[in-house]
């Protein structure tokens, strides 16, 4: 059968729209008809070049919802045991698939794998989202989701959910007395707070902006949250401090994806408390960074590239249970074709909408 998908060449910055072929499925794996792809804030970054480039054109899209559309010999169940048939829906993650041997994947941190890269070429047939039909290999973590919840509830949060997921098993356990802040209410931020919730803190402060999505902070369990453009850095560090009694965060969690968030975060820091580091996945800049202040404070810092590859179905299972408490499908606010994909990634950075996806 004949697939269009999305082919981004980063000599040029530039996206065109190719046919490839699809071929019998590989053995072990599937085809699948993908139905809903999400826009992630890695694609816009990657749009304007604050990502390393690939030496060939690339297919990409790394949030992806659809059905099966054929299985290949030997391929009979998704990751979880369940078993699969053509027509089922699906959710996978085709960053995940790693080469199975080198010493991050033996350790199940598929995403820090030293031989095999994503995005793929798009010249052979590969798992991104942005196209018809997907070639999932057998490493691909495929995961069936229930007919009752719409694709929007595994897109709207995206990538971001098992970023957070991995986030809270990095950060270890939130106490009931503690007050944790996350920095950013896009979708790593908003998965974040929605997790944080369900930890229960004595409080759960977010700083970030546009005002819609501060609101979705709020419904998901916020109970302060800051604008950043109706306040200046001081003047949050003020606020954070009149809510702690002059503590601080036990917890600060980034999901801005700017550098400068660490510079503020750190500050808003209680002595022995813990910064985790989740959005900052691309970009050149730089910060001073105060070691005085991380050594007499005892604070321990963090990083978080979305981790292991066990807690993607964790992160599944968790995308139904917060769509039937919070209808986090709601999220999703605009829809485009895929010949419209530009349009769609530039709408996305700039935060016209709280969840952009692409609908082949």
């Amino acid at each position: 059968m004949q697939s269009t998908a999305v082919s981004f060449d980063g000599a040029s910055l530039s996206l065109s729209l190719i046919t490839e072929k699809v071929d019998v499925p590989p053995v072990g794996g599937l085809i699948a008809r993908v139905t809903m792809a999400g826009i992630c804030g890695t694609d816009a970054h990657r749009l304007v070049g604050d990502v390393p480039k690939e030496d060939a054109p690339i297919s990409f899209g790394h949030e992806a919802v659809g059905v099966v559309a054929e299985l290949g010999v030997g391929r009979v169940t998704d990751w979880h045991g369940q078993n699969l048939a053509v027509g089922d829906r699906i959710t996978w993650f085709p960053p995940a698939a790693g080469c199975g041997h080198c010493q991050n994947c033996l350790d199940d941190f598929f995403l820090l794998c030293e031989e095999e890269t994503w995005p793929y070429p798009s010249s052979r047939p590969n798992p991104a989202g942005f196209q018809q039909y997907a070639t999932l290999s057998a490493r691909v973590p495929v995961y069936k989701v229930p007919n009752d919840i719409p694709d929007e509830a595994y897109v709207a949060f995206g990538c971001a959910l098992p970023t957070a997921v991995n986030g809270m098993d990095v950060l270890g356990q939130i106490l009931p007395a503690q007050t944790v802040l996350v920095q950013g209410c896009g979708p790593v931020g908003l998965a974040s707070i929605a997790l944080a919730t369900l930890a229960s803190p004595a409080q759960l402060i977010v700083i970030g902006a546009p005002a819609k999505r501060l609101e979705w902070a709020t419904r998901l369990g916020a109970t302060t949250a800051l604008d950043i453009t109706t306040t200046t850095q001081a003047e949050r560090a003020e606020r954070v401090r009149e809510l702690t009694d002059g503590r601080g965060a036990d917890v600060v969690i980034e999901a801005a994806g700017q550098p400068a968030a660490f510079t503020e975060g750190i500050e808003l820091l209680a002595r022995r408390g813990r910064y985790l580091i989740s959005g900052l996945f691309s970009g050149s800049r730089t910060v001073e960074v105060n070691p005085v202040l991380i050594n007499n404070r005892s604070l321990h810092i963090m990083g978080n590239l979305g981790g292991k590859r066990g807690n993607l179905g964790n992160a599944v299972a968790l995308a139904s249970r917060l769509q039937r408490r919070f209808a986090i499908a709601d999220l999703v606010t605009d829809r485009f074709e895929l010949a419209e994909i530009a349009t769609a990634i530039r709408s996305s950075g700039i935060g016209l909408s709280t969840k952009t996806v692409v609908v082949p």
